[in-house]
């Protein structure tokens, strides 16, 4: 003989879904759980590296994610994955996973907390704690907030720079390198360019992420 526990009084809301995938977090909608099961649908993206119009990067192929596992947070209780993890995701492919969980035997209302899980060892943890502006003997700490991500071992990041009080107006820079375990990649404007009307001193920088987790300055030399 088989028992239902799952109280007819009981009355489950999901407020919200919330997918936690590698450190960032995408809530889906609200749920109304009419019984002890029921199904939700997670779509998934491996989304394509933003290239910044970086001709190189466009040719450049990327390696698929790899979900290892879905896992679905107390109070409620994961029954089932469709498709079955590991699934690989190649760039910019899109896959739905059909998740099958128990509700609680109870009355609740509140989030369902899910966690699609990577070995995540293709990423790295970034603390930049300041921008510091090396150029013709001046060093300037850039006014910025600390800033902090994770992202894809290699990827490539921008980052604004305001040369106000770092250069004179009318200086050409041509050429700029930043210290290890960055590793310059463009600028815009392209170099050589000049801090004129035209450039003004705002300029965005393209550096590649390093290899393994890192916490402290960017340094930019110019010249």
């Amino acid at each position: 003989m088989e028992f239902n526990l799952f109280k007819k009084s009981a009355k489950v809301i999901v407020t919200s879904v919330n997918l936690k995938w590698k450190g960032s977090v995408h809530s889906l909608g609200a749920i109304k759980v009419k019984g002890q099961t029921f199904d939700v649908k997670i779509p998934f993206q491996n989304k394509p590296q933003d290239d910044f119009n970086l001709d190189f990067l466009k040719t450049q192929k990327k390696p698929p994610v790899v979900v290892n596992g879905i896992v679905v947070n107390e109070p409620f209780k994961l029954i089932s994955v469709t498709p079955t993890p590991p699934v690989k995701i190649e760039e910019g492919e899109k896959i739905e996973f059909k998740v099958k969980a128990e509700a609680p035997s109870y009355s609740y209302e509140g989030p369902m907390n899910v966690d699609i899980m990577s070995d995540n060892s293709d990423m790295a943890h970034i603390e930049i704690t300041m921008v510091v502006v090396k150029t013709y003997g001046k060093s300037v700490d850039m006014e910025q907030k600390q800033t902090i991500m994770d992202v894809t071992k290699g990827q490539i990041i921008k980052q604004n720079l305001h040369l106000y009080g770092a250069v004179d107006f009318g200086t050409e820079v041509k050429q700029i390198k930043v210290t290890a375990p960055f590793v310059f990649v463009s600028s815009d404007p392209k170099l050589p360019f000049k801090i004129d009307n035209k450039t003004g001193y705002l300029i965005d920088i393209y550096v590649q992420a390093p290899q393994e987790n890192y916490g402290g300055p960017l340094e930019v030399f110019l010249g």
